[in-house]
Parts: C-alpha cells; structure tokens; sequence
C-alpha cells in the first residue's frame, strides 16, 4: 500500500467520481484509476461500486474513508505546521549559556522579531555549555567558551576587557586605575579553574612574570563579587561582567592585553535551520 494509492482513494470518495478526483489532484484520470486499482488489488478487496451514474463507496469504502479523512486532516496539520515554522510564526530553541545577561539580551530582541518562537534558556559553566551543542542537547550556546573544534560555526557577540574588581571601602578604590603589579599586592579572590575568565587571568600573569596565592576560591562571578564585597579580597572578571553595586568598585587594568570574547555558536550541520538562522542574524545593542 502506497500512501499515493490512498490519497487517490481519498480524491474518488470526497469528490464522487474519478474525473473531479483527477482535477483535484492535478493528475490524468488513468493515474487515478491506476492507484485505486492496485489498492483493491493488493488487499483484494472492492472499495467503489462502478455504474454508469458514476461511483459509490462499498461499505468497506465507507469505513476506509473515515480513515483517509483523518490521514488528510493529519497531513494538512502537519504542512500548516511546517510553514508556520518556515515563517518563523513558532517553533522551539533550547539554548545553554554560561552567563544570563548576553543571552537575555540576544533572546529579548529575537523575540521582538519572532514572538511566536518558545525559548528554553539553561545556564552552565563554558564547557558544559559546548559539550551540550557538541552533543546536540542544545540548539546554540552564548558562551565565552573558545571556538576550537571544526563541527561548530560562531557569530562573535561581544569583546571585553578584563577589569579589577575591589570593595568600596578599601584603598584600592580610591584609584582611577589599577596594573598587574598594584592588582597582585592585594589578597586576591580566583574564579574556578574552568572559568574563562580565569583562564585569561592566569595567561596575563604568566605574560607579566607574576605569581599571586589567591586567598579564596570560589565558583562563579557572583560569588566572586559577593565575596569581594564582603572585603575578602580583590578580583577580575570581564567588563561587561560587573555588577553595580555600592559596595563593590571597577578599576580599568591599564596593562590588559586580552579580551574576553563571548560569541553565539551552533553546530555547523544545522545550518539549514530557520529559526538558527534567524537567531544568528538578530541585530542588537
């Protein structure tokens, strides 16, 4: 049985003859008669009475068009559907990001655009947020991660500067600025060995000769600030990163030479994607 057989069966019933099915379908009326012959053939069964008023449904015919109805309801659903998604009326990204900020922003304006589209936003450190594209558990990722492996296309969204971070109230805030050698002087706070930002940090020390014994480790920016808050010590985290607070100060490092470049990134393969494509092509502030 071919689904070409029963969507001719469908014509012939709904339109009460093999001519208007043949219209309908935009095919000769032999192709027509072709189809339901080999459909009654396959099963041997008889679905039409053939007369020279036309056709009418056998009882088995009757029962079998109860069935197409719903396969032809099924299949214009799913069409409606399809070009629904291939206009961007709906449709579903699940994306990773390993900070909120960037991604609510790029999600805020796709959704001017595209309101209709359903966004799941899951938030993981940098690598996890890979491995979740890499393994197709996520659409696309907005992530500081380096783009490294030859399976993933990236749109760069936003290059930053690293910053120190001190409490409000300690001498340290009283600068303008602050380099490398003033910033080691201090108790320091580190990030977590996987995070990016602490990655560049430990390559700009390495750059500049230093050796720092950080007094606290902790995991995540917020901690980070909150725990420089707190007066523990002094920190650094990107630009873009920094949370206002009254307790806590941003100093410029005036000797940074690395930027922290967070980018949206997909699979390479999924590029025929609408909705990543779209994604991909939102501009915003």
């Amino acid at each position: 049985m071919q689904y070409a057989q029963l969507r001719a069966f469908h014509a012939v019933a709904e339109h009460g003859g093999f001519s208007r099915a043949a219209q309908a379908l935009s095919l000769t009326q032999p192709a027509v008669s072709d189809h339901v012959k080999r459909l009654e053939q396959d099963f041997g069964v008889k679905l039409f009475e053939r007369g020279p008023r036309g056709v009418e449904l056998t009882e088995l015919g009757r029962r079998l068009f109860t069935v197409t109805r719903q396969m032809v309801g099924c299949e214009r659903d799913a069409r409606r559907l399809l070009e629904a998604a291939g206009a961007l009326e709906s449709g579903e990204l699940a994306l990773a990001a390993d900070a909120p900020d960037l991604a609510i922003k790029l999600i805020g304006a796709f959704r001017q655009r595209y309101p209709g589209v359903v966004i799941k936003l899951s938030i993981a450190n940098a690598t996890e947020c890979m491995r979740r594209v890499l393994a197709s558990e996520a659409d696309a990722a907005i992530t500081a991660a380096r783009q490294v492996h030859s399976r993933l296309q990236a749109r760069v969204l936003r290059e930053e500067p690293l910053v120190a971070v001190v409490p409000a109230e300690s001498p340290a805030a009283k600068k303008r600025r602050m380099t490398y050698e003033e910033l080691v002087r201090e108790p320091m706070v580190f990030r977590e060995t996987h995070s990016v930002t602490q990655q560049l940090l430990e390559s700009e020390l390495v750059r500049k000769g230093l050796q720092v014994q950080p007094v606290l480790y902790v995991d995540g920016r917020e901690a980070l600030q909150t725990a420089i808050a707190q007066g523990v010590g002094v920190g650094v985290i990107a630009h873009a990163e920094f949370g206002e607070s009254r307790r806590i100060r941003m100093l410029p490092l005036v000797d940074c030479q690395v930027r922290m470049v967070e980018s949206l990134t997909r699979l390479a393969d999924t590029s025929s994607s609408n909705l990543l494509d779209a994604l991909f092509a939102t501009p915003f502030d």
